[in-house]
């Protein structure tokens, strides 16, 4: 249950397509997709989630429809404004630090097999 991912990459009116196992929440509200994004990471809505799967051992669903069932709180809208705020600073650098690891990845599986072979040297590298 532990599947969550925070879709920013879309355009405002691009329609995305995946898997019918899925939930897709977005916000509709004064609440941010932010948001619900963390609210779906949170024990109590996890919680609520798995007491209310449906389905055979091993491929037990939570429907959209009992989702949408759950009870959000009211917030004030200064307190959400300032969580919002807070909260995508935090998803923008989880993205950043994502794609610098990417980047990293790829500068290593470049370098490592010429390092590895004698086809480049470290001295090379630093200059």
């Amino acid at each position: 249950m532990e599947k969550t991912a925070f879709i920013n990459f879309l355009d405002k009116n691009e329609i995305a397509y995946g898997s019918t196992e899925y939930i897709v929440i977005s916000a509709k509200s004064n609440y941010s997709s932010s948001f619900f994004y963390f609210l779906a990471r949170n024990h109590d809505f996890v919680d609520y989630a798995v007491k209310n799967m449906n389905g055979s051992s091993g491929r037990q669903r939570v429907s959209g429809d009992t989702i949408s069932k759950y009870r959000i709180p009211v917030i004030p809208r200064e307190k959400l404004e300032s969580f919002t705020n807070h909260a995508e600073i935090a998803l923008k650098t989880i993205k950043n630090n994502s794609l610098q690891n990417m980047r990293l990845s790829m500068t290593r599986d470049a370098l490592l097999p010429k390092l590895m072979s004698g086809e480049l040297k470290v001295n090379d590298l630093n200059s």
